[in-house]
């Protein structure tokens, strides 16, 4: 419970702090203060406006950012620059749009939600401080490693604060090292631990590391989902694209660039991830589903649903679900649908080539299990014989998987006939990975729904 209240400590003040701007806004409008204007009126939409102001003002200011490990007294500097936007810029609002209003009460107002917001953050705080040894045993996992003997490598170690926030283990070494803290052995050892504990993030410090030895272990860790981070001065900085990314202060060079990486992108994805499935569960699941089972019994008097294992993120197996469109066979989970394939039903052929088989994975995306747009889940058998065979296909698990992606809107969809066909789907899942953004989700939607309606050859 701690651990859990701890990490979600930014989610928690962000949703206290609306509450907290809306509910006194609304309580001193209706019990205390007398205004001539209807509350549905212009002061609906100054709470709006009061709410988008917030909104902007800790983006800017970078309120939510880190709690988890930010020192108190950081963020409560930056309440305090996003309390004090806030009234100069309400005060703006309120001299470029009159509005007969008692200052006294607007003053009133914002003393109010100042006092409950730092109320809530010293006890939040407080509680921190009391439970900090239990928290840091149970809250830091030190999954990242370093690989190099340097300066750098020296001064990660020997930084309590930065190497318990990056969750470093320790550093190998490809040649015999002088620093006794944290070395935890040479390249050999690095495979075998590689092999039987947990690591997520490499972070490579030195040059003097053999080219063959480099790409061993580059490609290890890409088939095993492991970050890979570079220092700037790397001197294989130039062999293959690569991205900095700022972490704690300090430049590091990545393999990969990731925008869901970011806080804040995933939490705009997973909202619209559950308002979309939500209204597709609402408004077309909720009489659809009664009506597929429907026919479905009718014609092959099978259940509604398939639930097949497939690969989700980190490539932990997550049931997907979608309308049965096939008769019960014992290949469903070693042979995907080919053209004219006998397993297919004559209902089950029309929901394929209007894709309304795949809605029900919107169920799949309401539960945290699959986003909307992302790389399409691929069989648990598909998974085990291209990761050992095409480069990078293990990649495309560092997000969620989709009910529809940029490979499928861009001709790469159904079925796989050569191992080409395979890479060049990869080629564009990690194309995605790297290129998120809001607009090209919206922009993959659109070209789904486009191709539903223009028709896809390869939607059998």
């Amino acid at each position: 419970m701690l651990v859990y209240f701890i990490k979600r400590l930014p989610n928690i003040f962000l949703v206290i702090d609306y509450i907290i701007i809306n509910f006194f806004f609304v309580v001193l409008k209706l019990f205390f203060l007398k205004f001539n204007i209807s509350f549905f009126g212009d002061y609906t939409a100054y709470l709006i406006l009061l709410n988008i102001l917030w909104f902007v003002i800790t983006i800017i200011t970078n309120l939510y950012r880190a709690l988890m490990i930010r020192d108190s007294s950081l963020h409560f500097n930056a309440l305090a620059k996003s309390f004090f936007l806030l009234i100069i810029s309400s005060l703006i609002c309120f001299y470029l749009f009159p509005i007969k209003v008692s200052y006294s009460s607007v003053i009133f107002y914002f003393v109010l939600i100042g006092f409950f917001m730092t109320l809530i953050r010293f006890l939040s705080f407080l509680y921190r401080k009391k439970n900090r040894i239990k928290l840091g045993r149970k809250l830091f996992s030190f999954n990242t490693i370093l690989i190099g003997e340097s300066s750098f490598s020296k001064s990660l170690l020997s930084n309590n604060h930065l190497r318990r926030s990056m969750g470093i283990r320790g550093m190998y070494s490809s040649e015999c090292t002088r620093t006794k803290s944290r070395y935890l052995g040479g390249i050999d050892k690095l495979f075998t631990d590689l092999d039987t504990t947990k690591v997520t993030s490499i972070i490579f410090c030195d040059d003097k590391i053999d080219l063959d030895i480099y790409k061993k272990i580059v490609d290890v860790a890409e088939h095993k989902m492991i970050r890979v981070y570079m220092v700037p001065n790397f001197k294989y900085i130039n062999i293959g694209p690569s991205f900095f990314e700022v972490i704690n202060d300090m430049p590091f060079q990545k393999l990969i660039r990731e925008p869901l990486s970011n806080s804040r992108k995933q939490v705009l994805k997973r909202i619209f991830d559950i308002g979309f499935s939500l209204f597709v569960i609402v408004f077309v699941l909720s009489w659809l589903i009664p009506l597929v089972a429907f026919i479905v019994k009718m014609e092959s008097n099978e259940s509604v649903f398939f639930r097949q294992k497939r690969s989700g993120l980190n490539n932990e197996p997550f049931n997907c679900i979608k309308f049965r469109s096939m008769m019960s066979n014992k290949n469903a989970d070693l042979e995907i649908a080919k053209k004219n394939d006998q397993r297919i039903t004559k209902f089950g052929a029309f929901m394929r080539k209007t894709s309304i088989d795949e809605l029900p994975q919107f169920i799949n995306v309401f539960l945290g299990e699959m986003s909307v747009v992302g790389p399409r889940p691929h069989m648990i058998s598909q998974t085990e014989m291209y990761s050992k065979i095409t480069k990078k296909y293990m990649t495309r698990h560092i997000v969620k998987p989709g009910i529809t992606g940029w490979a499928q809107v861009m001709g790469s969809r159904g079925e796989i006939f050569t191992h080409n066909d395979m890479e060049r789907r990869v080629e564009k899942d990690i194309w995605y990975i790297q290129n998120w953004s809001f607009f090209l989700d919206l922009k993959i939607i659109f070209l789904t729904l486009y191709n539903i309606v223009k028709g896809d050859d390869q939607a059998y």
